[in-house]
């Protein structure tokens, strides 16, 4: 009877989530490597400091809005910390190679490399050997030339790379073993807009990063072996502008939905975009899009009698409430939620916040969000940051004014430093979803692709080619997302097919030849 007792309790510690995955219970979320540390339940982050540099200069380890980290999954052990630039072991070294994670131009462009704008970094697992991925969206020398030093209006990123680390080395120190692997190139990109949701399988990931203007998507499958461009879709509305220095993308967190939104304009625009569609774990397609505009406060502020009201005029954040009812967005100066499921847009707003939490002079505007492990969201700062205080929703699952927005409530009053933002971290706890086929199956990966299919999408016919010398099957199946056999066709003596698609209703489809399945697309 002990014994049961024992197997019960222990059962009812394990569904309480103290076997959730960890790597998200420290977050970095200011200079010196600030940081903020989960207790998994109801009560408030611990908050510290991990470096102290009191010498002059004071300023080596800025981690303002577009870096990252990463914490062991059993444990919660900070492990890695990023300031999009530069990769940091936990006792303020350079972790080896972990210097020039982007092109020199731009790596040089400040005093000390930092990615200044939101979600510049981001770290997944690859797998559960202590290796890990870093994503950095960044600027070409070429594109830095051309459009910084050129003056251009017109300065987007245009190349996104990774880089491996192997937290392990060095006596658990890390070493970046392989660096600067190009993913997307000569693609304009927004400087802002890169997240990560758990694949439906429970171990893959998807990567989604947004374009610059033009609304397009692309969405790569992280894997354990491999990193891979998926699927690129466009979107004829909203075009969100080239100024993209501040703004964000996040899932809810059941990760059925994607939102986006990044600036809207500088001076006096009141049409700032929010983007809101569905998201499918099992494909990682994007569908249902809405477009939303935001509300406007056109309150004056000291600054407006200098540059006009502009202070309200751009989305800086937005983060979904644990329970996806609602959606937070904050302005530069205002704080809103948006209620998801009300279908009167008039009703569906409300102001959270107005105005500063602080004293204007002190003040440094609202920025990125992020929903912590205790399911409040903390704000961020738009640009740069002051003191050692931000401002928390509390209670964000409720409506109006019972979400409870808690003035400068996350404190570090014994920092040396300051609070800026919190980091670009996805959730690390979001489940498997089943059925999903056929992309749950294990063999949908192999390290050589060994089914060839183009052009992908395809309008008419669809050419496919064979890599397989050992396989003697003759033929190739294709299945529709429910999977549902709707064709099988020989292949020739050399392996290849023109497949006509011509008569199938445009969306998704799967080839299937000896265990291995490939997406293709027809338009």
């Amino acid at each position: 009877m002990n014994k049961i007792i024992k197997i019960l309790l222990l059962l009812c510690i394990w569904s309480n989530g103290i076997a959730q995955n960890k790597s998200g219970y420290t977050w970095i979320i200011g200079g010196d490597a600030m940081y903020a540390k989960f207790n998994g339940d109801t009560i408030r982050p611990i908050t510290g400091q991990l470096f102290s540099t009191t010498s002059f200069p004071h300023y080596p380890y800025i981690f303002t809005n577009g870096h990252s980290n990463i914490c062991d999954s059993a444990n919660g052990r900070l492990l890695l910390l990023s300031t999009g630039y530069v990769l940091y072991d936990t006792v303020g070294n350079i972790v080896e190679n972990g210097d020039s994670l982007v092109p020199k131009k731009i790596y040089t462009h400040n005093s000390y490399p930092n990615s200044p704008n939101t979600q510049g970094s981001l770290i997944l697992p690859k797998g559960s050997n202590g290796l890990y991925y870093l994503f950095t969206a960044t600027m070409t020398d070429s594109a830095y030339t051309s459009n910084v030093t050129g003056g251009q209006s017109k300065v987007p990123y245009d190349l996104l790379q990774y880089h491996i680390v192997d937290a392990n080395a060095n006596g658990g120190l890390g070493k970046v073993v392989q660096k600067n692997i190009p993913l997307l190139t000569n693609v304009e990109m927004c400087k802002v807009g890169m997240m990560a949701c758990r694949h439906a399988n429970g171990y893959d990931w998807w990567l989604l990063k947004q374009a610059l203007d033009t609304n397009m998507i692309y969405t790569f499958l992280v894997t354990k072996d491999t990193v891979l461009l998926d699927t690129i879709q466009g979107f004829p509305e909203p075009h969100f502008g080239y100024y993209d220095l501040v703004g964000q993308s996040c899932f809810s967190k059941d990760g059925s939905k994607y939102a986006f939104a990044t600036g809207g304009g500088f001076l006096n625009n009141k049409g700032a975009h929010l983007f809101i569609m569905d998201f499918d774990r099992c494909t990682g397609i994007l569908s249902n899009t809405k477009e939303i505009y935001a509300p406007y406060d056109s309150t004056l502020t000291p600054l407006d009698t200098i540059f006009g009201p502009y202070l309200d005029s751009l989305i800086t954040g937005i983060s979904f409430s644990a329970n996806d009812s609602f959606l937070y967005v904050t302005r530069r100066y205002n704080v809103y939620q948006y209620e998801m499921y009300e279908p009167d847009t008039t009703l569906a707003w409300n102001m959270i916040q107005h105005g500063p939490d602080t004293t204007f002079n002190e003040f440094v505007e609202y920025g990125q969000m992020q929903r912590g492990i205790d399911n409040r969201i903390y704000i961020g700062r738009s640009f740069g940051a002051s003191g050692v205080q931000n401002s928390v929703i509390d209670y964000p699952n409720q409506k109006g004014n019972a979400s409870s927005f808690c003035p400068r409530c996350l404190r570090c009053d014994t920092c040396i430093d300051y609070i800026c933002s919190p980091p670009n971290i996805p959730d690390f706890n979001l489940g498997k979803k089943e059925p999903c086929w056929p992309l749950s199956n294990n063999d949908i990966i192999r390290k050589k692709e060994e089914i060839l299919a183009y052009p992908n999408p395809a309008i008419t016919i669809l050419n496919i080619e064979i890599i397989n010398e050992k396989s003697e099957l003759s033929k190739i199946e294709l299945y529709n997302l429910f999977g549902q056999l709707l064709r099988s066709d020989e292949l020739k003596t050399n392996k290849k097919l023109e497949m006509n698609i011509s008569d199938l209703s445009n969306g998704i489809y799967y080839l299937r030849y000896d265990g291995l399945s490939k997406k293709v697309i027809k338009e």
